[in-house]
């Protein structure tokens, strides 16, 4: 039996002399018994459900159900009010803390639990003493739960543990804890409405509290089988098939729509359809014209509105997309960019009928009487792929015509002329009917007939000449049949004759004068409002390459910056150079962060702050920039490529192993300690998650890298690939589009080609140990048997040091998500922070045009509300000397800041790990410790003696597994 272990083993400062105490316990299992040392022993626990446990702790529910929960066990849910609203039912207790030091409070839940819709998505926030214990959104300490789209660990309990104010506890045995439910809430709300969602379903059950005074709690012996994770049977590539024919729908929905109303994801779609064999658009002149006037559009709206450029679709990239469309179809592009921007159609309008979404672009169904049927024909057709059908009822008068979108005409004579195939048709027939109409929108003079044969007939050709009248400026055209029948119509022709003028369209610019003149104020915009988050950075700097190799295409005498200049804004935002912020209109930079900050650490990951989840999956980003600048005749970057490939794999330690909703075998994106992510467990992630901009096997068609294709070669086979597509199937924006069709068109052939590289990932069971850490993010990945331990010791610490970490401890039987309090040694600067008595953010957005949403976010709605670690003083740790201001001038009273948050030094204790975290660049910190005992550590596996101090290298750290 191993010895009792006494909490107070590992007790010492670290740092920089700095007197601290921590304390840890055992990581015991179901197996524990009393011999298990009373570190891991609950101060108190409360059953819910159970009625000697709940009248023992005065348990008092308003607007709460017992049920009947997993595994046998009783637990509560919280009901909403009458009438609904954010808030719902309420339970209080009554527990045993901690006079002195921390109490920490955990919730027992059940894995399997998830919610079925977004709006579905309530919360359990914790009080105490009738304050509110953290914040609802992106805070350092979480609501006790947020319930999820996917089930955190099915088949099996898991665990929340977060922390009571010390100021809330002091001197006591007792408080008093309450949980109530809430709504869902969306961090993207412009106002409390939006913000604030309203509560309509019973929560989910929660089954127990326990206050324990160690940060680690190791469970209480009911907690359910490690799962068997068979491999998904369903679904498999019949996926594709529904992708393609969402693709193929857009597209020719596009084709016959109005180029006006196209985002640019949709004029980008086009472009990549025109060399897309599956596609309508595929060599298909229509799809370059409709994009083309998608731009045209685009920049005529612009001239009025500047927004277009500054803040509409994905507002950092500018005009980036038209600098991409312009280089995918240069080959193709004809004499198309000396045409006018505006210009309106002349004569017929989609004249054989050929473009079109679901109808005839140009034309629509018309009847004046009687009864008829229409339809655009792809089976009976003079030339091209299809004609226009009309089947008319005896006395019958019904046609297709371009009333809706008038054509302009030129002065002089000219001949109309259509095909015509009738079948049965009564006097007097089939014809073409001409009409012409003054700029006021009346008609001039009366209907142009052209009759076609009565009876059965094969094609033939109709044709009038008319003289246009001296008002008339736009001409309506009509395929009718009048008296019954059938007919078909092709290939309509409105031919000038000889003395014949073209009509005035006013002075337009031509499209080469105007895209150089859009992409060119888009370079120099960006340039000058360049954002400072990583993600935002690279989209920046995307669209100024796009434009600029745009423009050397185009007009290179325009391009404002040569080829290399332009990469190096790429180079900047992918943190292969230091990154250098807007420039002034001279192309100065301002250098906001100095000249040492680079948008990506030295391992690889992003910097939003700290690690980020979800927003640190940038490799749709990555790949994109990658292919702006090699791909399409581009030029060869190898340090680029190889940098972008580190990135991309440096995401691979933030995959765990977990079943999904179903109970099959997959892998997860770590979220539970991420800045960033305002729900958890994360996504399905192999190589990639699947996101607006990208799908799961972008980067493993794209690189030639075996882990990375290994990876998306092992999500194929776990059959995770074709599950995770959902959101390429179902969701109808044009930007999902645009991924969409690159997996047809490039990504899905380029990956089945690779060869067999089977790849594993690091943190799978049977993967070695290994430690991961990253100093400049404040995060670390520990893989330890079967063991994974996710912590980010710099955490959500926006204006000061906050002394908390976040840490995901995972085992196959379960997983324990904490919040705790861990020393830190900060240099002294002399300033501090104090905590507001904010209740949705504990801090301000950065972003002055976030001026309307309060500092600390909305307030909820009633009643008043306080929150309970108000009033706790934190230290300013110090900024880089050659940082101006590291709120990048906005001032707003809380507003995130960078550098300030992060302590030079780290020591968080957690069960049996001991982690000491240098993020000092210049000096040598020590992680002391006391013992007897020894302890592994686990980067070099060689076996350390406690009771002495161990040196921390700048910008390493050190990870101990405490054996005995």
């Amino acid at each position: 039996m191993k010895p009792e272990l006494s909490r107070r083993t590992l007790l010492r400062a670290s740092g920089a002399g700095v007197a601290a105490a921590a304390s840890w316990n055992l990581l015991a299992g179901p197996e524990q018994a009393a011999a298990t040392a009373r570190a891991g022993r609950p101060l108190d626990v409360v059953i819910f459900g159970d009625a000697a446990s709940e009248a023992a702790h005065a348990v008092t529910p308003t607007g709460s159900d017992v049920v009947a929960g997993a595994l046998g066990q009783s637990a509560r849910v919280l009901t909403p009010q009458t009438p609904a609203s954010a808030w719902g039912g309420t339970v209080a207790c009554t527990v045993t803390c901690v006079p002195d030091g921390t109490t920490y409070v955990t919730i027992k839940l059940w894995g399997g639990d998830r919610a079925p819709a977004e709006a579905d998505q309530s919360r359990l926030q914790l009080f105490c003493e009738g304050r509110q214990v953290g914040h609802y959104h992106l805070g350092a300490v979480d609501p006790l739960d947020i319930l999820s789209l996917d089930a955190h660990s099915p088949g099996r309990f898991h665990y929340h543990t977060l922390p009571l104010p010390e100021a809330m506890t002091k001197d006591k045995e007792e408080v008093t804890l309450e949980i109530r439910a809430m709504g869902r809430v969306w961090g993207y709300g412009q106002n409390a409405a939006e913000f604030y969602r309203t509560l309509n379903q019973p929560t989910r059950p929660f089954y127990r509290i326990y206050t324990h005074k160690e940060p680690y709690f190791p469970g209480d012996g009911i907690q359910g089988p490690e799962p068997e994770a068979p491999v998904r049977p369903e679904p498999g590539p019949e996926v594709l098939e529904t992708i393609k024919a969402r693709v193929v729908n857009e597209h020719r929905t596009w084709l016959g729509g109005s180029a006006a109303s196209m985002d640019s994801w949709a004029y980008l779609s086009l472009a990549e359809g025109y060399f897309y064999p599956d596609s309508p658009a595929y060599r298909n002149a229509d799809a370059i014209d409709q994009a083309l006037a998608a731009i045209d559009a685009r920049y005529t709206k612009w001239l009025t509105d500047p927004t277009v450029l500054t803040a509409s679709d994905q507002q950092w990239e500018g005009f980036g997309k038209v600098g991409h469309v312009l280089v995918l179809l240069k080959d193709v592009l004809g004499d198309r960019l000396e045409r006018k921007i505006g210009a309106r159609t002349v004569g017929a309008p989609n004249p054989g009928f050929e473009r079109g979404g679901t109808a005839p672009a140009g034309w629509t169904t018309a009847r004046w009487a009687g009864t008829a049927t229409w339809l655009w024909d792809d089976t009976v057709k003079r030339s091209g792929s299809r004609s226009v059908k009309v089947a008319a009822a005896a006395g019958a008068v019904a046609g297709w015509t371009s009333s809706q979108n008038r054509t302009l005409i030129g002065q002089g004579e000219h001949r109309y002329s259509v095909w015509v195939r009738t079948e049965n048709v009564a006097a007097p027939g089939a014809y073409l009917n001409v009409l012409f109409y003054d700029p006021a929108g009346k008609i001039v003079g009366t209907d142009q007939r052209v009759f076609a044969p009565t009876g059965t007939n094969d094609w033939s050709q109709i044709s009038t000449e008319l003289a246009t009248p001296a008002t008339a400026t736009e001409l309506r055209l009509d395929v009718r049949v009048q008296g019954g029948g059938t007919a078909w119509f092709d290939h309509v022709e409105v031919t000038p004759l000889d003395g014949a003028t073209e009509p005035d369209q006013g002075d337009l610019p031509v499209r080469r004068d105007a895209y150089t003149t859009m992409m060119a104020e888009s370079i120099a915009y960006w340039r000058q409002h360049m954002p400072h988050y990583s993600n935002q950075v690279q989209i920046c700097a995307l669209g100024i390459y796009r434009c600029n190799r745009g423009l050397m295409l185009i007009d290179p005498g325009k391009a404002p910056l040569t080829e290399e200049k332009a990469r190096d804004y790429i180079h900047q935002a992918v943190g292969l150079k230091p990154f250098l912020g807007r420039e002034d209109a001279s192309g100065v930079p301002s250098k906001p962060l100095g000249e040492h900050f680079y948008q990506a650490t030295r391992k690889g990951l992003t910097k939003e702050l700290g690690y980020v989840g979800s927003y640190g999956e940038v490799t749709c980003w990555l790949v994109q920039l990658y292919e702006a600048v090699t791909r399409f005749d581009g030029v060869e970057d190898p340090e680029l490529e190889a940098h972008l490939v580190k990135m991309i794999n440096a995401r691979a330690v933030f995959r765990y192993p977990e079943v999904d909703n179903d109970g099959y075998r997959t892998m997860r994106l770590e979220a539970a300690v991420g800045w960033r992510d305002d729900h958890y467990p994360g996504v399905v992630a192999y190589a990639q998650r699947v996101d607006w901009d990208g799908h799961p096997l972008m980067a493993s068609a794209v690189f030639d890298d075996p882990a990375l294709v290994g990876r998306g070669q092992r999500m194929v086979a776990d059959n995770q690939f074709f599950g995770a597509l959902d959101l390429l199937e179902t969701h109808s924006w044009s930007r999902v589009g645009v991924a969409a069709l690159r997996l047809l068109l490039r990504d899905w052939p380029a990956f089945t080609a690779h060869p067999a590289r089977p790849q594993a990932f690091p943190m799978d069971w049977d993967a070695p140990s290994f430690v991961f850490s990253d100093e400049e993010n404040g995060v670390v990945a520990i893989k330890n048997g079967k063991e994974i331990l996710y912590a980010s010791l710099y955490w959500r610490a926006r204006q000061a040091v906050n002394n908390l970490a976040r840490v995901h401890h995972i085992t196959p039987d379960t997983h324990r998500v904490a919040t705790l309090r861990q020393q830190c040694s900060v240099t002294p600067t002399g300033e501090t922070w104090t905590e507001q008595d904010w209740l949705c953010f504990n801090f301000a957005i950065n972003d002055p045009a976030a001026s309307h949403i309060p500092p600390g976010g909305f307030p909820p709605p009633r009643p008043e509300l306080h929150q309970a670690f108000a009033g706790e003083v934190l230290k300013v740790a110090p900024h880089p000397a050659d940082v101006p201001d590291p709120a990048l001038g906005v001032d707003f009273p809380g507003v995130e800041k960078l550098f300030v948050g992060k302590a030079q030094f780290y020591r968080c204790s957690y069960g049996r790990y001991l982690i000491g975290m240098n993020t000092d660049s210049g000096r040598t910190r020590r992680l002391y410790t006391t013992g007897p005992g020894t302890a592994r550590d686990l980067a070099t596996g060689r076996q350390v003696r406690l009771g002495g101090s161990i040196e921390v290298e700048p910008l390493s750290t050190v990870v101990l597994y405490l054996e005995d």
